[in-house]
């Protein structure tokens, strides 16, 4: 709503809001909510949804949720964004992790890293132990058993402690990425959590 107030007192001419693809289940409903200001406030609305990341050439799951709204009644079709339009436009088949990062790659054991970007913190005796066994098994999904007690039996998020695929894309990258144990950030072929620098290249984000 915030950002609906901001568009209004500047009178910018389109909107566009981003969030999560949760925010429709907001218990508030802050969507329906942001609507009605804007159509209050002389804005039309055009459109809302969800769009994902892979399925627009990129290398990561991300999903968003996306509301389009315009100060005044369009005045031709050119003018009539909708989201299905810009998926349509954007369809592209999704790049691989391994495109996003694999020129980062460097000698076998991971050459001495000085920029902080390129560095990973020093995990636990147990993280080090569970990365161990995915490598030694070669596997992605670690096991029940070799989960800790709060993320056995009936946990929601298999994810978890994973190993990344090289030939797909990465998951959603959260701030959450330089542990294990909040998602699948164990590198493809580094017993080491992904760098700072290789999750901004999944994200898109230029090395500058």
């Amino acid at each position: 709503l915030t950002a609906v107030a901001m568009a209004v007192g500047l009178r910018a001419k389109m909107v566009v809001i981003e969030n999560v693809p949760e925010v429709v289940n907001d218990r508030s409903d802050v969507v329906t909510a942001a609507k009605a200001l804007l159509n209050a406030n002389d804005y039309v609305f055009l459109d809302s949804g969800v769009l994902a990341a892979h399925e627009m050439g990129w290398a990561q799951t991300r999903k968003r949720h996306f509301l389009i709204a315009a100060r005044q009644e369009p005045s031709s079709p050119a003018d009539q964004l909708t989201l299905a339009s810009v998926a349509s436009g954007l369809k592209r088949k999704a790049l691989t992790l391994g495109w996003a990062i694999g020129d980062l790659m460097r000698s076998p054991k991971d050459a001495i890293l000085t920029r902080v970007m390129d560095t990973v913190p020093a995990l636990s005796e147990e993280n080090r132990t569970r990365i161990e066994w995915l490598f030694q098994n070669e596997a992605y999904e670690l096991p029940n058993e070799e989960r800790p007690d709060c993320h056995k039996d009936g946990h929601t998020y298999p994810s978890v402690y994973g190993r990344m695929f090289w030939d797909k894309p990465a998951q959603t990258i959260t701030t959450g990425f330089l542990t294990p144990g909040r998602g699948r950030y164990v590198h493809t072929f580094r017993r080491r959590v992904i760098t700072p620098h290789e999750a901004a290249r999944i994200q898109a984000f230029p090395d500058s």
